[in-house]
């Protein structure tokens, strides 16, 4: 394929394009109209509601999916930094390297990147295929399985479904601007955000080689079959045509660096591990430096103990300067493996992350590792899990039940009715702009899609309040 270039990495094209009445330009870029436009959704504002790793915590403390996505944002920008820097001092791209721009598209897409994630966190993305998975042959629709009524490519879509290919539909479809175009962005922020550029047919043949043999760019669905066309005209604009786009590589790594150090982060603070428990952990992977590094740490905490405020923890203190320490060096890292491949990913031919083939990549992995024992897996957090799978399950079976005979020959009962009237309204506009002229497979394929962007919208706390208003609980 034809060798990438930043000017076109970094489109500023929208879809449509569009002339401005009154040309702003000069007083903000594209990118920072673009910034304004996500910060001000309600999209994003219902992020400050979404799991991060504890569902519907009380803590002040804790991360959502709001402060997740504004601290990975911070980091990507803080690597773009590093990059543009390492490209302008190697002189390389000198002519089509525009390093603000670089950074402000970074801020935008990890600002975007978990905004088509349900309630419940990556638990609600399963709860939705584990629905389908079990309905789409079980329920009928004119005396038909509603598979029937799919093609495979449909069919698929619904089965391995996504927040990544969500927050597409969210930024081009669901959300409203101006007109019917969504948020309206810029090719290079929406391409940003593309982390798997596969379709679920892609997915589907990648599954059926041999484990070894398969990608990590198709290991999840990118986008769905009802997004596709628009998901070609930006990776046009980008020039990124069956490549993901180098911007991503970086958003991956930022959101890694983010969520990683912040779960220990608040792991610790809710007493799932102590400082004795991270200490082994470096020697056991036999990290002699980073054992010393988190010794001293304490070292200095303690010599300071008696000139802090009551209730100093020194032993917090020494963590949690290890693991600030830890995450600046990451970033450092993945500067350097991005240079280090720098050839690859501007050819298009590197499919790896960029922690993955760093110098911390060992040292991550294993944190990941004791992250998952010691925080993802605890009763408290499993038993939250569960508890919104019952909630999801539930709101899909009822909404689902009215929306498959929506917008057909079958007439609606008045319950049906009444939970069609509770959807959001520009949701159902969406889907008449996008069924209009459709056959009735392709309306019941984007019926049920609506139906996941109603459940993935909400935040936990409506989830639960809604669930609990409908099975006639008075109070939370």
């Amino acid at each position: 394929m034809t060798r990438l270039n930043w000017e076109m990495i970094t489109s500023e094209k929208r879809i449509p394009e569009y002339q401005k009445e009154n040309d702003l330009r000069e007083l903000r870029s594209e990118m920072e109209s673009d910034y304004l436009r996500i910060i001000r959704s309600a999209s994003f504002r219902r992020l400050q509601d979404k799991t991060q790793v504890f569902p519907l915590d009380n803590s002040d403390f804790v991360r959502t999916r709001l402060t997740h996505s504004l601290e990975a944002a911070s980091i990507a920008k803080l690597i773009a930094k590093q990059i543009c820097a390492q490209i302008e001092l190697q002189q390389l791209e000198a002519k089509t390297l525009d390093s603000a721009k670089i950074c402000e598209t970074l801020q935008c897409a990890a600002l975007l990147h978990d905004i088509g994630n349900p309630p419940f966190g990556h638990f609600g993305e399963t709860a939705i295929r584990d629905w389908f998975q079990q309905n789409l042959n079980r329920l009928c629709f004119q005396g038909k399985p509603l598979s029937t009524y799919l093609n495979l490519a449909q069919q698929y879509d619904l089965l391995n479904y996504e927040g990544n290919a969500q927050a597409l539909r969210i930024i081009l479809k669901l959300h409203r601007h101006t007109g019917n175009h969504g948020m309206h962005l810029t090719s290079a922020v929406m391409d940003a955000i593309i982390k798997y550029p596969c379709d679920s047919m892609q997915k589907h043949e990648e599954d059926e080689k041999p484990k070894a043999q398969r990608s990590l760019l198709k290991k999840k669905i990118g986008y769905f079959q009802s997004e596709a066309e628009l998901v070609t005209q930006i990776k046009e604009n980008t020039g990124c045509n069956g490549c993901r786009n180098p911007l991503a590589f970086i958003l991956e790594a930022a959101d890694d660096l983010a969520y990683t150090f912040a779960d220990l982060e608040d792991g610790y603070n809710k007493g799932l591990y102590t400082y004795d428990a991270l200490l082994e952990l470096c020697e056991t992977i036999h990290d002699s430096k980073e054992s010393e590094r988190l010794k001293h740490a304490l070292t200095t905490a303690m010599s300071v103990k008696a000139q802090r405020e009551k209730g100093f923890d020194p032993y917090k203190q020494a963590v949690f300067d290890w693991l600030n320490r830890k995450q600046l060096y990451g970033i450092t890292c993945v500067c350097r493996a991005f240079m280090d491949h720098y050839e690859e990913i501007m050819s298009g031919t590197f499919a790896q992350e960029l922690l993955a083939v760093s110098s911390e990549a060992s040292l991550i992995q294993a944190l990941k590792r004791f992250s998952y024992e010691k925080i993802y897996c605890i009763a408290p957090i499993l038993k939250l899990e569960l508890m919104g799978n019952e909630i999801l399950t539930f709101l899909l079976d009822r909404f689902m039940d009215a929306l498959i005979v929506y917008d057909s020959e079958e007439a609606l009962s008045e319950i049906q009715q009444k939970y069609i009237d509770l959807l959001s309204r520009n949701y159902l506009d969406s889907y008449t702009r996008c069924a209009k002229g459709k056959e009735e497979g392709e309306r019941l394929y984007l019926r049920l899609l609506l139906g996941c962007d109603y459940i993935a919208g909400m935040s936990d706390g409506y989830a639960q309040r809604m669930y609990r208003e409908l099975k006639g609980f008075s109070s939370i």
